[in-house]
C-alpha cells in the first residue's frame, strides 16, 4: 500500500468509485426530497367541470374520484385551509365573558354594504334561493318569491316570509369572543357579511337564539358538516374566540363529513341570475278573482305575490309586489 487509502489512486480505486455510483444511482438518491425523504409519484387529482348555477361537479378523467362539492354561500374556509386544520388554529378563551355587555344596537344590520341596492338581508335571500328569485326593485329592494329550504330543518316554501336571516356565529357570541373590543365599523362589516349569514326557518333560528355548537345543533344532522365548517370560516376569518366546549363540539360535527364536502342539504344553491320586476298594471290571476283582501285570506290564498293567481295591483296597497300582506 502506497500512501493512505485517501490518497490511494490506480485502476482498483477507480473501478471502487465506478461501484459507488453505479449504487447510488440505483438507490435513486439524486432524487430525494430536500429534507432526504425519497420522492413520490402522487397521481394527479381529477379534473372536474362544473355547470352554472349548479353545484353538480363531475369528473371528467380517470379514475372517477367524488370530488368535493364547495358550499355556494361561501360559508367555510377562507384561506383554503381544511376545517381540521381552522379547528386547530382556534384561539381557545374559557375566560368568563369581557366587560360590558352585548347589545344588538350596536351591531348596525341588514345595511347595504356593497352599495348594489339591496340591504344585506335582501342578499342572503337572493343568494339562498334555489330557484331564479323574483326581486322588486322599485324604490326599494325587496325579494318577493324563491325557493328556499332551511338547511337547519329542511322546512321548505316559496315565501321569504317564512324565513329569517340567521348569522351563523350569532353577534351575542361574537361579542363574547371578541367583538367587544371592535369599531362601530368593524362590528358593521360583520353583521353584514354574507358569509355569516343562513336563510332558516323562521322555528330553527329562534331555537338556536345566541348559542354555540356546544349548546346547540342543526336537527337536520345532515347539515352538521357545513354548520361546523362554516362556524369556524367565520371565526378563524375574524380572529374569534372559542371555548373549549364549543372546539369539541365542533370536531364532533366535523365528523359527520363525507367526501362530498361541507354541503347544506338541498339548500345554498346561489341562483346565477334574478328576476327584476316592477309593479304595474298587470293580474297575475286568470281565471281567479279576489274582491278584497279579505276574501283572499278567507280562501287562504293571502299574501298574494305578483305573477301568483288572484294578484292584482289593486289590492297591493304599497306596491311592493306582494298583496293583502
Amino acid at each position: 500500500m502506497v500512501g493512505s487509502f485517501g490518497r490511494k489512486t490506480g485502476p482498483w480505486r477507480m473501478g471502487v468509485v465506478a461501484l459507488v455510483v453505479l449504487a447510488l444511482a440505483a438507490c435513486g438518491g439524486g432524487g430525494d426530497d430536500a429534507d432526504g425523504r425519497a420522492a413520490t409519484t402522487v397521481p394527479a387529482a381529477p379534473t372536474t367541470s362544473v355547470a352554472s348555477g349548479s353545484d353538480d361537479s363531475t369528473s371528467t378523467s380517470s379514475p372517477t374520484v367524488p370530488a368535493p362539492v364547495p358550499t355556494t354561500t361561501s360559508l367555510g374556509a377562507p384561506d383554503g385551509s381544511s376545517a381540521r386544520d381552522q379547528l386547530a388554529a382556534l384561539r381557545i378563551d374559557d375566560r368568563p365573558n369581557p366587560i360590558g355587555d352585548y347589545r344588538r344596537e350596536d351591531w348596525s344590520h341588514w345595511d347595504d354594504i356593497d352599495g348594489n341596492g339591496c340591504d344585506a338581508r335582501q342578499d342572503a335571500l337572493i343568494a339562498w334561493s334555489t330557484v331564479a328569485a323574483t326581486v322588486n326593485r322599485s324604490g326599494t329592494c325587496k325579494t318577493i318569491t324563491g325557493w328556499w329550504v332551511s338547511p337547519y330543518d329542511l322546512v321548505a316554501s316559496a315565501n321569504p316570509g317564512d324565513f329569517d336571516v340567521d348569522h351563523l356565529v350569532p353577534l351575542a357570541d361574537a361579542f363574547d369572543s371578541g367583538g367587544w373590543q371592535w369599531s362601530a365599523s368593524k362590528r358593521r362589516q360583520f353583521a353584514n357579511n354574507q358569509a355569516e349569514l343562513v336563510v332558516a326557518s323562521a322555528s330553527s333560528n329562534r331555537s338556536k337564539g345566541a348559542d354555540s355548537p356546544d349548546e346547540w345543533r342543526p336537527s337536520n344532522r345532515a347539515s352538521w358538516c357545513a354548520y361546523a365548517t362554516g362556524w369556524l370560516g367565520v371565526k378563524v376569518a375574524w380572529d374569534l374566540t372559542a371555548t373549549t366546549q364549543e372546539r369539541d363540539a365542533l370536531g364532533q360535527m366535523l365528523d359527520t363529513c363525507t367526501l362530498e364536502g361541507p354541503v347544506w342539504p338541498r339548500g345554498g344553491e346561489v341562483a346565477t341570475t334574478t328576476s327584476i320586476v316592477t309593479p304595474g298594471p298587470v293580474n297575475g290571476g286568470g281565471d281567479v278573482f279576489f274582491a278584497n283582501c279579505t276574501a283572499a285570506r278567507a280562501a287562504g290564498a293571502a299574501p298574494i305575490y305578483l305573477g301568483q293567481p288572484g294578484y292584482r295591483p289593486a289590492l297591493d296597497g304599497d306596491k311592493d309586489g306582494v298583496a293583502c300582506e
